[in-house]
């Protein structure tokens, strides 16, 4: 991989977000320390989250915020905006005073990144402030992030986000796993649970987490019943339902209407490191795209998820070797996560009876392949069971244990991650173009897909591309001709503004090329320094690599 820094001795890595995004984050700081051993790393996390850091190896020291604090502080007014103040402040001067050398955002909101600027650590990943305030991306890696979550984009991203994280931070060593520490006080507490459920089953403990951080996203309550019930019944299984306290409601009624001593509800009755813990003990769970999923992973126990609705195993799949992603073949998915549903049609494409099979099949641990007489109850034309591994370069994937003939975008999730893989990793590619020229003929291009919009829009890019760099080298020119009327600076300027504006456009009515055409404008929008021709440099560069990296798509979606 392309590396910028290896030398991170005093790190500071912020990720103030949520559950799963914590344990992400461990691969990238397991890796910091097998490259640099001898340093020190200091995670700054919302005070909620503070004890689970305590459970992840690697971190030296624990930095809180309490953001809601400071949140209903603000929202007295008068004295509380001083009380606010002055908490950040010491927060600041706290951190300043730790001579921070190098610094990885991993949390794209705009107080972090002003959070960054003021701390003034010289070099950063992810995100941070200009000096005007602007958000910046200090990186192509983030910019990726940025570039394959925008919502169009979505489905044509192979990437785990996990390793796309990490090499925004230029980690190639890894573990190859999420990382969680079990304590022996958390054991005794897993231990406790299991003996006070009074089973009478004998065959494998089966983790269930019901609930998911949105409805649309979580199996319905008579999908569940039946899911336990043949667990239960069919294969002797014991069940623990795992959750929240706040999940209860969804639970409940399950263990209810199953009526078995076979089923215990331990949501609500462990703290994270218990719940690590208890999920230890466990042979599967079966869950859909949540924080306790990444606990799982993180503790070596397999999982069987199911991405519903807005989730997207490509993205957020578990990221170790060999657990399972069930995900629904369907136009709409993944959705939007900030809009409602009201069909779920993705829901009615998980077999109820083939899951339990499935969940059954993973809890050996002999475990290698999908048993074949359950491939016949996975419809290939709704939805494709995977296997998470990791490739040649070390990056996670999802390799396909059915039929994946009917998923229309598997090609360009192909052709896109070895576009990244190259580009922006420096890995040598698969099928890789033939010379540097990148020159590919139009009518080879017309043959991309069914119908040559792609391959036109291929060559758009590529057309728009030259029209820019054209644009900048006149732009230089003038910049360095002090007698050049400033007319002529203005009109090179609004040439360039329309021309980026019919690229991003681009994108938008060719959605396969919308990737490309974000990170370009990514790119643009994240120019640094104040020399005017180091700047035109820059936005030359944001070209060049538009151009390379549309053409390199074009070439292996024509192989």
């Amino acid at each position: 991989m392309k590396r910028l820094h290896t030398d991170k001795n005093n790190i500071l890595l912020v990720n103030i977000t949520r559950l799963g995004d914590m344990l992400q984050a461990t691969p990238t700081i397991a890796g910091m320390k097998m490259e640099n051993p001898n340093a020190r790393i200091t995670v700054l996390v919302e005070k909620q989250f503070e004890e689970v850091c305590h459970s992840l190896p690697g971190i030296d020291e624990v930095v809180s915020i309490d953001l809601g604090m400071t949140c209903r502080a603000l929202a007295r007014e008068q004295d509380g905006i001083v009380d606010a103040y002055e908490y950040i402040s010491e927060l600041v001067t706290k951190l300043k005073a730790k001579n921070f050398d190098y610094s990885l955002n991993m949390s794209s909101s705009a107080y972090t990144a002003l959070l960054l600027k003021v701390l003034g650590v010289p070099r950063f990943g992810g995100w941070v402030a200009d000096d005007e305030g602007y958000r910046i991306i200090a990186s192509d890696w983030a910019r990726l992030f940025a570039a394959s979550v925008f919502h169009q984009n979505r489905q044509f991203n192979s990437l785990n986000l996990v390793d796309i994280f990490r090499c925004s931070a230029d980690v190639d060593k890894h573990p190859h796993q999420l990382q969680f520490t079990l304590n022996a006080e958390a054991l005794a507490h897993a231990d406790d649970i299991l003996s006070t459920a009074g089973f009478t089953n004998s065959g494998p403990i089966i983790a269930v987490q019901a609930g998911a951080s949105q409805d649309k996203r979580q199996w319905s309550r008579t999908r569940l019943v039946e899911l336990v019930r043949r667990l239960v019944f069919d294969h002797g299984a014991r069940v623990v339902m795992v959750g929240t306290k706040k999940e209860l409601s969804l639970i409940q009624p399950v263990k209810d209407a199953v009526d078995s001593p076979n089923v215990l509800i331990a949501a609500g009755r462990t703290s994270i490191p218990q719940l690590a813990a208890l999920l230890s003990k466990c042979a599967c769970l079966v869950t859909g795209d949540t924080g306790t999923m990444h606990v799982s992973v993180s503790v070596g126990t397999p999982v069987v998820a199911l991405f519903l609705a807005s989730a997207f195993g490509f993205e957020t799949g578990p990221y170790g070797e060999g657990h399972l992603v069930l995900q629904p073949l369907i136009g709409c998915g993944p959705c939007n996560p900030n809009k409602p549903c009201l069909g779920l049609e993705c829901h009615d494409t998980i077999p109820t009876a083939a899951l339990a099979d499935l969940a059954i099949a993973r809890s050996r641990e002999d475990f290698k392949s999908l048993p074949q007489d359950l491939l016949p109850h996975f419809d290939p034309r709704q939805i494709i069971v995977y296997r998470s591994t990791f490739d040649a370069h070390g990056f996670c994937e999802l390799a396909p244990i059915t039929s994946a003939e009917h998923d229309p975008l598997k090609r360009y999730r192909d052709a896109y991650r070895q576009v990244w893989l190259s580009h922006l990793g420096g890995f040598a590619a698969n099928a890789a173009p033939k010379n540097n020229s990148l020159i590919i003929k139009p009518h080879a291009l017309a043959q991309i897909s069914e119908v040559s919009e792609l391959g036109n829009g291929v060559i758009s890019a590529a057309q728009a591309a030259d029209e820019g760099i054209e644009l900048i080298n006149n732009l230089m020119r003038l910049i360095s001709d002090r007698s050049a009327p400033s007319r002529l600076l203005g009109e090179v300027s609004t040439k360039l503004v329309q021309l980026d504006r019919s690229i991003e456009e681009l994108g938008f009515h060719i959605p396969a090329l919308g990737p490309v055409t974000r990170m370009m404008i990514f790119a643009k929008e994240n120019l640094s320094g104040s020399d005017a021709l180091g700047l035109a440099s820059q936005m030359g560069s944001a070209y060049r690599d538009f151009k390379a990296r549309a053409l390199s798509l074009g070439s292996y979606l024509e192989q």
